[in-house]
């Protein structure tokens, strides 16, 4: 029998589709980073939100360290924070829609999502903080006008709203509703000059707060200028903020990076920074504070490392052209400025202050920790998975 005779006789050609499905069989599994993030963040989601349960259902004695002697705790440190960074959407707002700098029109999405849910997170924690989360509503139905904090309880649930008007384009987009997301484009002006005015409000105010306890704050943060200094210093947040999310943001698209933008937002960083940076010096001076310092002291080094590693060392960065142009150091600039403003928050709510029962000392509990985590987790979730498959995000100018 000859070769081709065999050939023939035992040839069986294999079924279509049957070498694309062996090929797909062989793949490798690959885990994307993508599957990572949001597994690693959903879980932490989760748990936040069993130990968030717990609070609400325990109460605050049975899950937290809090006492009569230390009412703030690491909630309230967060939240002060988390409405620093969240000065990303009305820093960006008024850049590119009052200002007009429409060359910075793609950080714009990123950061307004970004502020959105940085509000979302902080009205989350504040309602675990509460005693009686249940009348939240309170501040609505009996004003105290002479108080700072139903100032910041009406800013911060208006800004808010704003926030929701200023995200909306996006989703109406994705979902084709045309005419409302004309109606809302056309309201943008004066939402974006109320959503400032607002921010400027509250950002100060927050400041205002500490001027109650001017026995109680260490001289070394307590000042009159503290309004100023919680503006500057969300301004300044807002816009390290911005960055963090804009270059993240083209990270997940795979999109790429307009340069020019990220070092005008150092230059206006490091411009800010100057200004935070001599009036904290000028109140240091003020209060006799400068030329006493105790070394001994852990708040001395405490303010210390919070001024020159989160304000002066970043500003340095962001103003000398050849560093603020290096890759690398467009991620440090902005991340200490981050932690510098985390660090202000958590020392004069929580290190700056002398307890009255001596002796007395606040140690978070599991609790809190957890919660607080998986609030921030579930904020970094959202915001993710709205960047990647809600918001349409590219390199493009279009005004909102």
């Amino acid at each position: 029998m000859t070769a081709q005779g065999i050939t023939r006789r035992h040839y069986q050609p294999e079924p279509v589709g049957a070498t694309k499905l062996n090929e797909v069989e062989a793949a490798p599994f690959r885990l994307e980073p993508g599957m990572v993030v949001v597994g690693i963040l959903g879980f932490l989601t989760v748990m936040g939100v069993a130990a968030g349960l717990a609070r609400l259902l325990i109460g605050l004695g049975g899950t937290t360290a809090l006492s009569d002697s230390t009412s703030w705790g690491i909630w309230i440190g967060f939240d002060f924070a988390l409405i620093a960074f969240s000065g990303a959407a009305f820093t960006m707002a008024a850049v590119v829609h009052i200002f007009h700098l429409h060359q910075f029109q793609p950080v714009l999405r990123p950061a307004l999502l970004a502020g959105f849910l940085g509000y979302t997170a902080v009205l989350v924690l504040l309602l675990l903080d509460l005693g009686r989360p249940d009348r939240f509503y309170n501040f609505l139905l009996y004003w105290n006008l002479h108080s700072p904090l139903f100032e910041i309880c009406c800013c911060v649930l208006l800004y808010t709203t704003v926030l929701v008007l200023e995200v909306a384009p996006d989703f109406l987009e994705k979902f084709g509703w045309t005419k409302v997301r004309r109606f809302v484009l056309w309201l943008m002006a004066p939402v974006t000059v109320l959503g400032v005015t607002l921010s400027t409000l509250h950002q100060s105010t927050l400041g205002t707060l500490y001027l109650n306890m001017p026995h109680r704050v260490s001289a070394l943060w307590w000042t009159p200028m503290l309004p100023i200094l919680f503006f500057t210093s969300a301004v300044m947040a807002g816009l390290a903020m911005a960055i963090v999310a804009y270059r993240t943001a083209v990270r997940i698209h795979q999109s790429p990076e307009e340069t020019k933008v990220i070092q005008g937002l150092m230059v206006g960083i490091g411009g800010v920074t100057l200004v935070y940076l001599a009036v904290r010096v000028g109140a240091l001076i003020n209060n006799g504070e400068l030329f006493n310092l105790d070394w001994s002291a852990m708040r001395t080094w405490l303010a210390t490392i919070e001024i020159v590693l989160g304000a002066l060392v970043p500003a340095t960065i962001c103003l000398v052209p050849a560093w603020r142009r290096r890759p690398t150091l467009q991620w440090v600039a902005p991340l200490l400025i981050l932690a510098g403003v985390l660090m202000n928050r958590f020392n004069a709510t929580l290190a700056s202050q002398t307890a009255p029962v001596a002796g007395s000392a606040y140690i978070p509990s599991m609790m809190e920790w957890m919660s607080t985590i998986g609030i921030l987790a579930m904020a970094a979730l959202a915001w993710y998975i709205c960047v990647r498959w809600l918001v349409r995000f590219d390199g493009s100018h279009e005004a909102h």
